[in-house]
């Protein structure tokens, strides 16, 4: 692949979104800012359409035109994407696919024009949630685009905080960080550790959900501010640990006022606080850039929802015996499926291993194939199939499909569901 190009990141948000992308002149991550931009780096995920020139607005361009010409704003682009929704838009039928890729394509413009660099490299979009249903929007958006699938990735935020921090001075997270992230969706924590295995650099994200403890109707009213500045130091309290160069950060747009400021008071007293809103846009853009510079392998990211468990099988070629991987580790779980076949010796019990990618212990499971035809020996193929179920269960499936017209497949198989949570 040509890896030549703009490296873009992207968060995107039904409310707003922020683009940042990577200067090779300055050498780091610079944030894309709208000529017109009301919100500092935010830019409104919304449409209107001019019609005096058949054109496309969005963000503030776009609220801005439709409150002068009561023109109609387009709002909830993923949503109405994801719903299959269709509009009749001066004449011309448009899906909310087809919206959602004129915004993303406005947002890459804008890019564009603050870097002066025209080619797309790589395109990374940060969001708060990733699945299977949104994974093929996005592939139909960027093929409306023109931007090939090799180029993109999606990303959840604790992925985008890993590679955000992972680019920061060492001395503010070798011994863990702490983000903070409160905005309309609710309010989240995520928790970074970095695992010392031997083998490879890997970064462990947890996230916790404290949405039903805290909300924005309770910062916006100010008399219950303090109070809410109390349950917040009370919670760092509880999760801090006992590292002494922890560094905590702060985002969202919960944060932008500093109504916590007792609890900052706390953490700096041992801590390195920082906050701002563009973490995940630039995490996404590191992301892009290690790709650029093919180092991306030299990293993992455990965190929701990827497998953290390698599944293999003991097979052999040619003789001598080798690995077969069937789902792959650090991935997403819904892409973690794998298959493949065999021809099987004499045994009836084929073995899975299950590799823990955060303790490396292994598990073998087995697997009586008794139920199958009897045939000498070299004579049965087998299909072996992992699909995943959700982030932790997976179906493991072995299905004789026989050899030849001489052995023809009787249909049989044996199924487990593996629960990989007890193996991680």
């Amino acid at each position: 692949m040509d890896r030549k190009g703009l490296i873009t990141g992207i968060d995107f948000t039904e409310g707003s979104s922020k683009v940042c992308y990577f200067s090779e002149k300055h050498g780091c991550v610079e944030n894309a800012l709208a000529p017109d931009a009301q919100l500092g780096l935010l830019i409104p995920s919304v449409l209107s359409f001019d019609q005096t020139n058949g054109s496309w607005l969005i963000g503030e361009e776009a609220k801005k035109y439709a409150l002068e010409t009561g023109a109609f704003v387009y709002s909830d682009l993923l949503t109405k994407a994801l719903a299959g929704e269709k509009y009749e838009i001066n004449g011309k039928i448009y899906s909310g696919s087809d919206l959602l890729a004129i915004f993303i394509s406005g947002l890459l413009d804008l890019a564009r024009r603050c870097s002066g660099v025209y080619p797309i490299g790589f395109v990374n979009i940060a969001m708060r949630r990733v699945n299977l249903h949104i994974k093929e929007i996005m592939q139909e958006v960027f093929e409306k685009i023109g931007i090939d699938e090799e180029r993109i990735r999606l990303l959840n935020y604790p992925e985008c905080f890993a590679y955000f921090i992972l680019q920061q001075d060492g001395e503010l997270w070798r011994e863990g960080a702490r983000l903070f992230d409160f905005s309309r969706d609710g309010f989240f924590l995520n928790h970074l550790t970095w695992l010392r295995l031997k083998d490879r650099r890997t970064i462990y994200v947890s996230e916790s959900n404290y949405s039903l403890e805290f909300s924005f109707k309770d910062i916006e009213n100010v008399v219950l501010r303090p109070r809410i500045d109390e349950k917040l130091n009370e919670l760092y309290e509880e999760i801090k640990g006992p590292e002494k160069q922890t560094s905590v950060y702060f985002t969202g747009e919960g944060f932008e006022e500093l109504w916590f400021s007792n609890t900052l008071k706390n953490i700096s007293s041992s801590r390195r606080a920082f906050r701002g809103n563009n973490i995940y846009a630039k995490g996404a853009c590191l992301m892009g850039l290690l790709r650029k510079e093919d180092t991306l392998d030299k990293v993992t990211v455990i965190c929701r929802p990827k497998t953290r468990a390698l599944i293999s099988i003991e097979a052999r070629d040619k003789g001598v015996p080798r690995e077969v991987v069937l789902s792959p580790a650090a991935v997403n779980w819904y892409e973690a499926s794998g298959c493949a076949d065999f021809i099987l010796d004499e045994t009836k019990i084929i073995e899975f291993k299950i590799t823990s990618l955060m303790s490396r212990e292994e598990t073998f499971i087995p697997f009586n194939l008794s139920a199958f035809p009897i045939r000498p020996k070299k004579t049965t193929r087998v299909g072996v199939s992992v699909n995943y179920i959700n982030e932790y269960e997976c179906e493991v499936c072995v299905k004789d499909l026989g050899f030849g017209p001489f052995y023809p497949a009787s249909g049989r198989e044996v199924r487990k569901i593996l629960n990989l949570e007890g193996y991680i």
